[in-house]
């Protein structure tokens, strides 16, 4: 098969493009999908990026030794890829590898394809690289890949990982203070679909603590930010998921008071989490949600303006701005001359 040509799909430079070593800064990207076979998957990701297939489970594998690195794919399910599915059969003593085993098996994997996306994670790659995986996207829709838009049962994610272009606490502050204020413009202009809204894995920030954070007398420690953060947001289920970074920074009592603390992976990154896998949708590239992320940044890396749109949103009346969205999606489109809602999509089905 030879690999279908992409559009050019420019990504868009943060503020700050290199991180403090002077190296320039890279972003894991990670994409749900569904239809395609954990192996058929495998052999795409091959194909687009070079390397070797390495299966290690049913519902794991990688494509190691490629020019980027490493790609994990995987059933997203920890039961799954635990096999707990076999555990009334091993209490009756069957092994799992008995036919009986295989069979159920087979069924288990079968229904969840119907539910449970492939996840495809890229290794952390600078992000002036990012349009090198375009061709990915490409060969995955030529399979017949399904997306967020293909049913209502799909509350697939795309997922950026960003590095921080430093560790300070001003600058994490400072990045989610951009996400707040541009949340309600980013879920409009990217037209988040309404199955994902309801499941609980993007669930929003406390309006109490987003007003709490927004007002710039705010300046905590990096330990009083955490305190303060998990205090509210006891969870890694929020559209920007902080609990890796927090994790990879360290702070007292995490496990204690982060719920499922041990599937938190401490990585030097933001975890973005909002849009949608539209992977399926004609010509589709990353490049629309990762320069919405970076219009994010460049909110959080301007002083003026920062303090400028803090003080309007502060301003606002106390009713929860998600039930006033279009005035403030408004103010924030033509302060910053962002693109409104896209055109509608057809109908899932």
């Amino acid at each position: 098969m030879n690999k279908p040509s992409v559009p050019a799909s420019p990504y868009l430079s943060p503020p700050r493009p290199r991180g403090a070593d002077g190296e320039v800064r890279k972003v894991g990207v990670e994409l749900e999908i569904g239809h395609l076979t954990l192996e058929r998957t495998l052999e795409i990701v091959r194909e687009a990026m070079g390397g070797e297939i390495d299966v290690q489970s049913r519902t794991v594998g990688a494509v190691r030794d490629t020019p980027l690195g490493k790609f994990k794919v995987e059933v997203d399910s920890k039961p799954l890829q635990e096999r707990r599915y076999l555990r009334p059969l091993e209490a009756l003593g069957l092994e799992s590898d008995s036919s009986t085993a295989q069979v159920l098996e087979d069924s288990v994997l079968q229904v969840a394809r119907e539910l449970v996306p492939i996840e495809i994670v890229s290794p952390p790659i600078p992000w002036d690289r990012m349009h090198e995986l375009d061709p990915l996207w490409a060969l995955l829709r030529e399979a017949g890949v399904e997306d967020t838009r293909s049913s209502v049962l799909h509350a697939f994610g795309l997922h950026f990982n960003p590095e921080p272009p430093d560790f300070h606490v001003e600058t994490i502050l400072n990045a989610l203070r951009g996400f707040l204020l541009l949340e309600d413009w980013i879920s409009v202009a990217s037209d988040i679909d309404l199955s994902r809204k309801i499941a609980p894995y993007i669930r929003g920030f406390p309006e109490s603590y987003r007003r709490k954070v927004l007002e710039l007398a705010y300046r905590p420690t990096w330990d009083e930010f955490v305190d303060d953060f998990i205090q509210d947001n006891p969870t890694r289920n929020r559209p920007v998921d902080l609990m890796p970074l927090i994790a990879h920074i360290g702070a007292p009592g995490l496990a204690e008071r982060v719920e499922d603390w041990s599937l938190v992976k401490p990585r030097p990154t933001y975890h973005y989490r909002l849009p949608n896998s539209e992977v399926a949708q004609a010509n589709w590239t990353p490049a629309a949600d990762w320069n919405r992320w970076v219009q994010v940044e460049r909110v959080a890396e301007d002083p003026a303006l920062l303090r400028e749109l803090c003080k309007a949103y502060l301003e606002t009346t106390d009713l929860p701005l998600r039930m006033q969205r279009g005035g403030w999606v408004d103010t924030i489109r033509e302060r910053l001359s962002l693109p409104g809602a896209p055109a509608a999509h057809a109908s899932t089905g």
